[in-house]
């Protein structure tokens, strides 16, 4: 009895084997007391792309609006989406945390949230630039012909039918940005990166694979909610009954439109 006690007292001050898979680490809270639990860690990613891409979208929509309205910059557009699909983005996060360190920022959230911006202008700014591109002329000559100022135009009309490139445009830079945002754990910075950092530092294949999951599944499952949520906007503006409200909607008599 006294052996078969010491036997067991042994066996349980043992360590535990490394988890050999994905499913053994995420079984084993222990694993993560120095990366920090998963709830927080996913949060930190989902903010840090929310913000980037929020930021991403008061800057581009309104730029590609514009422009694309009066037809300008078509060459500096190609070139701009193009720029930012060519710069590295490790290299963008390595030089803001080198800014951010020498203005006493700290690694994080800024450094991240700066590259995660840049890498989100490109696909908003193209998708909003090909909308308006692509309103019906017919609809904005019509417009303009009953008095309609250029910003009014934009609004009510080329806007509401542009929505749905626009918002597929803002739904591709979200993806995006989530499954991006891990290579900031890299330069100092925490979310679900950490793992995969950590398991890199450990030698852990298990840890690797748990966070290239987590990371895969954020992004899967942001690319689902978006879908569900801009799906009856994106039906409503493409529909050729909204095509119609549209330009029914700027069809005030002639003196409120000249007013």
């Amino acid at each position: 009895m006294i052996a078969l006690a010491w036997a067991a007292r042994l066996a349980a001050a043992a360590p535990e084997a490394d988890p050999t898979n994905a499913l053994q680490w995420f079984q084993r809270r222990s694993l993560r007391t120095t990366s920090g639990p998963i709830p927080d860690q996913l949060w930190l990613t989902l903010w840090h792309s929310l913000a980037a891409v929020a930021i991403a979208v008061v800057i581009a929509v309104p730029l590609g609006l514009v422009l694309a309205h009066y037809r300008k910059a078509e060459a500096l557009s190609g070139v701009v989406v193009n720029l930012g699909r060519v710069v590295p983005t490790t290299a963008i996060v390595g030089i803001a945390v080198l800014v951010s360190l020498r203005n006493g920022l700290g690694y994080e959230p800024w450094p991240i949230i700066v590259a995660l911006v840049l890498l989100g202008l490109p696909p908003v700014f193209a998708n909003t630039y090909t909308a308006i591109r692509g309103v019906d002329r017919d609809a904005v000559d019509a417009a303009r012909a009953m008095g309609l100022t250029e910003t009014r135009i934009m609004r009510s009309i080329e806007l509401p039918l542009g929505l749905p490139v626009i918002l597929t445009g803002i739904r591709v830079a979200l993806v995006q940005l989530v499954a991006t945002e891990a290579i900031g754990s890299y330069f100092g910075g925490e979310g679900l990166g950490a793992y995969i950092r950590q398991g890199f530092a450990n030698d852990s294949i298990a840890q690797i694979q748990a966070g290239a999951i987590l990371v895969a599944g954020l992004a899967t499952a942001c690319d689902l909610v978006l879908w569900l949520v801009m799906r009856p906007l994106t039906r409503r503006g493409s529909s050729p009954r909204a095509r119609r409200g549209a330009t029914i909607d700027v069809q005030p008599t002639t003196g409120a439109a000249t007013t």
